[in-house]
């Protein structure tokens, strides 16, 4: 029976819409392959942006490690330079203390020194008990 409605044969209307409806399945099936195929594909730009974050981090602290280390090897020198020149300053007070005793010390001698060639003069000016 030829029908024709709004200048659409109804024979070829009905096939079109059984070819239709038989390709839908496959066109379904192809959405979802696609679909799972982009699901796929985000959780693994998921995946690689979450193992860059960690390697970024992981860099992050080692360098931040490195850094914290630089620091404490920088305040274990600067210690090291002021214990350096406590001792130093330590060692010039001794030294000096130790300079003034050898000084007070040769001054003492320096002094009995003086007294005994005073000593010496004085008795070479009295007459002597010889000479009368």
């Amino acid at each position: 029976m030829l029908h024709r409605a709004w200048g659409v044969d109804e024979d070829e209307f009905f096939t079109l819409v059984n070819r239709l409806r038989a390709s839908l399945p496959e066109e379904v099936k192809k959405a979802v392959q696609t679909t799972k195929d982009a699901e796929r594909i985000i959780a693994e730009a998921h995946e690689q942006a979450s193992r860059l974050i960690q390697d970024a981090k992981e860099q992050a602290a080692l360098l931040v490690s490195q850094d914290e280390i630089i620091k404490q090897a920088q305040r274990q020198g600067q210690e090291v330079a002021a214990q350096a020149q406590e001792e130093a300053a330590r060692i010039r007070r001794e030294m000096d203390e130790y300079c003034r005793q050898a000084l007070d010390n040769l001054e003492k001698s320096v002094q009995q020194i003086l007294a005994a060639i005073e000593k010496g003069r004085a008795a070479l000016r009295q007459p002597s008990s010889t000479e009368s």
